[in-house]
């Protein structure tokens, strides 16, 4: 990400009046926190701007204030001539149904840090480089000159958390961590960050991973872990849309294992695969056999099918990739 780069997308977003931030469906930390966050800025420069995520924000993260005027699929608001894209490797990353409703416009800005990101937009600003979203909105309003509030940092901050595993991946450079420091040092209150994000679980949460846990499998060699969510285990619980950020991180966690799943069944014969990775695999080459994408150590792919075959299928090409 260059400074070119940076002010080419300032003048973009200075020269718009009107705009629609959008994020990604089954939203994570980081979406949340740079649509938020975006949000917050533009309003405060005295845009025209309203923003929608299509499940709507998860409750973990309901605590960030603004977050209460991002819009659902319950309450679509009049989409804007220009379309932020946060966060979404491609379009149709903000959901097949939102994805259907929104017009063709004349600006479209992608600002991402995926790798399968192709740069879809009219104006992009996509490094791969970069620990998160939230780090890149970081910088693109500090080229603006924009005032980082609490109520702007407090977001990001959250969103780079959550998106370098609290500092432990290796996507968090030197960078990150003096990123972070500014955002500390704008107001954010690290005791309400860390009780909300990481010491609020609810109990059917909890449910949830311990019904993963009980399918927890692993390959001969130990090297793959997977757990599995069956519709019927998930509406039973009234959980289909529930949000599943950190359930498959319990299966990387254990000793020897290089590849963690996780296959969730979100309606019959529809199932959501999450990959993540230790050191050596690439899982978003993986999730890319099916339409996937994300990151090296951390993507998705949705397939079609029963859950079993579909698992079976899957945890083939993965043991392919690690020979």
């Amino acid at each position: 990400m260059t400074k070119a780069e940076l002010d080419t997308l300032a003048e973009c977003l200075l020269r718009q009046g009107s705009l629609t931030v959008v994020g990604h469906s089954i939203p994570d930390g980081d979406c949340v926190g740079a649509v938020t966050a975006m949000l917050w800025a533009l309003k405060n420069m005295g845009k025209d701007v309203n923003a929608i995520i299509e499940d709507g924000v998860p409750a973990t993260y309901r605590f960030l204030k603004g977050t209460e005027n991002i819009s659902s699929l319950n309450n679509i608001p009049h989409i804007n001539d220009c379309l932020v894209y946060l966060d979404c490797a491609t379009p149709e990353r903000v959901g097949d149904e939102l994805a259907g409703l929104l017009p063709r416009v004349s600006t479209i800005i992608n600002i991402d840090h995926h790798i399968s990101n192709p740069g879809f937009g009219s104006h992009n600003l996509v490094d791969v480089n970069a620990s998160s979203t939230c780090e890149i909105v970081y910088r693109l309003l500090k080229r603006m000159n924009t005032p980082i509030t609490v109520d702007i940092a407090t977001p990001l901050y959250c969103g780079i958390v959550m998106d370098t595993g609290s500092f432990q991946y290796s996507s968090t450079s030197p960078a990150t961590h003096r990123l972070a420091a500014d955002l500390l040092e704008a107001g954010v209150d690290l005791d309400l960050v860390r009780t909300r994000l990481f010491e609020s679980k609810t109990i059917l949460e909890i449910e949830l991973q311990k019904i993963a846990m009980d399918s927890l499998e692993f390959s001969e060699d130990g090297r793959i872990a997977s757990m599995q969510l069956s519709y019927d285990e998930l509406s039973k619980l009234g959980a289909v849309g529930q949000h599943f950020e950190g359930i498959i991180n319990m299966a990387r966690n254990i000793e020897n294992v290089e590849a963690a799943l996780l296959f969730r069944e979100i309606k019959p014969g529809m199932i959501k695969v999450g990959f993540r990775s230790k050191q050596s695999l690439d899982v978003n080459r993986v999730a890319s056999e099916w339409g996937g994408g994300g990151h090296k150590r951390a993507a998705g792919a949705t397939l079609q099918g029963e859950l079993e075959s579909v698992k079976k299928l899957v945890l083939a090409k993965v043991e392919e990739y690690l020979r």
